[in-house]
């Protein structure tokens, strides 16, 4: 009787560690599917330029953790005086992936979010349909070391969009 209830808790123990390590390994696989959203953005990190003219752009993006990744961006001309300056973050909350704008002169100082409404051939497009304009942004890694994006949506009635073209600054 004693080998046999031994030989029943050594089981279940055995059992016990099994089903541990299944629960340990689901945990992972939930964190490391956890944000897949915002790994398709990894090309993004970094430091991307544009010299057009006396109009130099540039956008910075770092990852602050697992699920953010943050970025400055200004335009100066002359090398001397910045015309415009944005701060953005962007979020992966739970499925939804946001992307939080803040520019100075615009909106009364406060941020505006665009939600990830598709991410189909390497286009990622975010859109707020209440922002006056945009509406939706748009980031693209066309080629190696190079990164698209654009503004789009309607003022006034009219379609307008504004294209932006950098090239990863080594």
């Amino acid at each position: 009787m004693k080998k046999y209830f031994l030989f029943l808790l050594l089981s279940l123990a055995l059992n016990s560690c099994k089903n541990n390590s299944e629960a340990e390994k689901s945990k992972e696989e939930i964190v490391t599917k956890g944000f897949e959203k915002i790994d398709q953005l990894q090309w993004l990190l970094g430091t991307w330029v544009n010299q057009n003219g006396e109009e130099y752009s540039q956008e910075t993006w770092s990852a602050e953790n697992d699920s953010t990744f943050t970025a400055y961006s200004f335009v100066e001309v002359n090398k001397k005086k910045v015309v415009f300056a944005e701060t953005m973050a962007l979020e992966q909350k739970a499925d939804s992936l946001l992307l939080t704008v803040a520019t100075a002169n615009q909106n009364d100082k406060k941020p505006v979010t665009f939600k990830m409404i598709s991410s189909e051939n390497g286009q990622f497009t975010f859109e707020n349909k209440n922002h006056d304009f945009p509406q939706r942004i748009i980031y693209t890694n066309p080629v190696k070391d190079s990164l698209h994006a654009w503004i789009e949506g309607t003022i006034n009635g009219e379609a307008k969009k504004v294209d932006f073209y950098f090239s990863r600054n080594h």
